[in-house]
């Protein structure tokens, strides 16, 4: 059983975001800014989505994503910090994040590890009720970032999870996601743990473009 932080991350996203992505669940960056992909796997997204051209995430001068400084009153961390600050509050105009379960799960009260959410957790009433209160109408794309987030978001433990990376849901899929969510996606792909996106940076990229195109994003030059 692990143990969560008592710390809730709550979802992060605007009143414009028309696309959902669900992430596993918050490490300690998450748990102490209580924002989803705050650390190593929010500078996985946006570097991916300038990689993939796309027009809002280039609107920006690119910055290397700080992620933890044993000096925070660096000035070049201070500048980082900010300059990544910004790209999350243009983040959230476009793509409200979330994770399949909010607590950070540890092995215990003082340790500073990452490890799975129990299943029953990520299954619950209360965690499906919390899902549930997130997604708007408007929110049309479905970005599934690992296998509990598939367990979340479908209610059921996805098949062969690494060969379905950055694929489509099918309509099947879909219809279970929305009904089990109340929810009204038309396309979503399964997208694999956000870690992972960097291993095949052009399926990534088309995946985004794809995804660009369903919601209108402009599409610019490859970063």
């Amino acid at each position: 059983m692990p143990y969560y932080d008592p710390r809730i991350v709550p979802a992060h996203g605007g009143a414009a975001a028309n696309v959902y992505l669900v992430n596993e669940a918050p490490g300690p960056s998450e748990a102490e800014a209580l924002i989803p992909l705050f650390g190593q796997q929010g500078a996985n997204l946006y570097h991916s989505l300038r990689k993939a051209g796309i027009s809002w995430a280039l609107a920006e001068m690119e910055f290397c994503w700080p992620i933890k400084s044993l000096d925070n009153a660096n000035l070049s961390y201070l500048k980082r910090n900010c300059s990544k600050r910004g790209f999350l509050d243009l983040r959230s105009e476009h793509i409200k994040c979330t994770n399949a379960f909010p607590q950070w799960p540890k092995t215990d009260e003082h340790s500073t590890d990452f490890v799975d959410p129990n299943k029953v957790d990520v299954l619950s009433p209360s965690n499906l009720k919390r899902l549930k209160s997130e997604i708007p109408k408007r929110h049309t794309v479905l970005l599934v970032c690992g296998e509990f987030a598939y367990l979340a978001c479908s209610g059921k433990q996805i098949v062969e999870p690494s060969t379905r990376e950055r694929t489509a849901l099918t309509a099947d899929e879909l219809k279970c996601i929305n009904e089990r969510l109340g929810s009204s996606f038309t396309c979503g792909w399964y997208m694999g743990h956000t870690r992972r996106w960097s291993l095949n940076v052009e399926k990534t990229s088309v995946v985004l473009k794809q995804v660009a195109g369903a919601v209108h994003w402009a599409i610019e030059r490859a970063d």
